[in-house]
């Protein structure tokens, strides 16, 4: 592809497009990589500036063109080369996409990637990739939140209020920085909440638990004044990061970052012996568990689809495949015509003759809420 100025305009007015920062940035590593193999990595221009009209601009449609000409095959050579982990790797694979499909409907052409499906894990030996521990166990979650409750001194007040509103509101680690002290609604012991703005700006309100919103409670009263007196020189960009009405702040007193919310989650796992063989916990993780856990407990997928925030109930229907082998067990104890009997045998005097014997009630372990 010669035009590789041509290419970065048709990026940057894709990039427009999304309205969060995180998210521009995670789509232009993914297009990074894409430029990569194609050889233009040299033509990108450090800040890429919003480029709009597209439509016509012709060198844009002639890279659009390009693309769409080439076959299958090449993307998916492109996507068995990628490195990384296997979640960056379908990120990657994710964004470029989305890519295709924004500029094909931008200047009707084919999109070359609609069957390129996301790599799987048997693509390359996993040994080689640090693991990823994309749900915790339910003993795993409540572990976390009490190695954090053990915590000490303000800091600690702050992180025991974090974690439990990373598990319990099922938050993005995005969201939880984001969250401001007006968007707390605690007053109500029987209707605990707050305000959410999640991705694309979207606003929602979250049902805040018993454990959170007593964590939550302690740390604003005792810990969060401390904190937030060791800012002695306040940032002179207070528009953007409102250091005085951040919930979560840091050591110098000033609104955490997503950086410092990964640190925590990781250090806290590890003190609390859920990584010792060689699994990372990250935030989303605790995103995850708060909404397996909560189809574990039966609750109805349109309540997790607005806790969570999701704009599909597609996304939340995931965790209905984690939990599956939870649901298989259920259904092998419990229906008399299991695949397999992993009920004891009862002796035939106790449920008389030639009946069939009860099956054993599924166990379920409901998240607080």
């Amino acid at each position: 592809m010669a035009d590789g100025a041509a290419f970065w305009r048709l990026a940057s007015g894709f990039l427009a497009t999304r309205e969060n920062a995180n998210t521009r940035s995670a789509y232009a590593r993914d297009l990074d990589a894409l430029a990569a193999v194609l050889g233009l990595a040299d033509d990108r221009v450090p800040d890429l500036a919003p480029v709009f009209d597209l439509a016509d601009d012709a060198g844009a449609r002639a890279v659009a063109q390009e693309l769409s000409g080439l076959p299958l095959g090449w993307w998916r050579h492109w996507r068995d080369g990628l490195e990384g982990s296997i979640a960056s790797r379908r990120r990657r694979v994710a964004g470029v996409r989305a890519f295709c499909r924004w500029w094909s409907r931008l200047f009707d052409v084919g999109n070359p990637v609609t069957e390129l499906r996301p790599p799987a894990e048997s693509d390359r030996d996993q040994g080689r990739i640090e693991r990823e521990l994309v749900s915790l166990t339910l003993a795993e979650a409540l572990a976390l939140c009490d190695a954090a409750s053990k915590a000490q001194g303000p800091l600690g007040r702050r992180t025991e209020a974090l974690i439990e509103v990373l598990y319990g509101c099922g938050l993005r680690a995005s969201e939880a920085v984001q969250l401001d002290c007006s968007s707390l609604q605690l007053d109500d012991a029987e209707d605990p909440y707050l305000v959410v703005r999640g991705k694309g700006g979207r606003l929602r309100a979250v049902s805040v638990p018993l454990q959170a919103r007593a964590a939550l409670i302690a740390y604003l009263a005792n810990a969060r004044p401390e904190l937030r007196a060791r800012d002695r020189t306040p940032r002179g960009d207070q528009a953007k990061h409102r250091d005085g009405d951040a919930v979560f702040v840091g050591t110098r007193g000033r609104r955490l970052g997503r950086a410092d919310v990964w640190r925590i989650v990781t250090h806290i796992a590890k003190v609390a012996g859920i990584t010792s063989d060689g699994r990372r916990v990250f935030p989303h993780a605790l995103r995850h568990s708060c909404g397996t856990h909560l189809i574990q407990a039966g609750v109805d997928i349109r309540y997790v689809q607005a806790h969570l925030g999701h704009a599909s109930p597609v996304t939340t229907e995931i965790y209905t495949h984690v939990t599956a082998s939870h649901l298989h067990a259920d259904f092998d104890r419990a229906h008399p015509r299991s695949r397999r009997d992993v009920r004891p045998a009862r002796p035939a005097a106790e449920h008389g003759g030639d009946q069939d014997p009860q099956g054993a009630t599924p166990d379920h372990h409901p998240v607080s809420a």
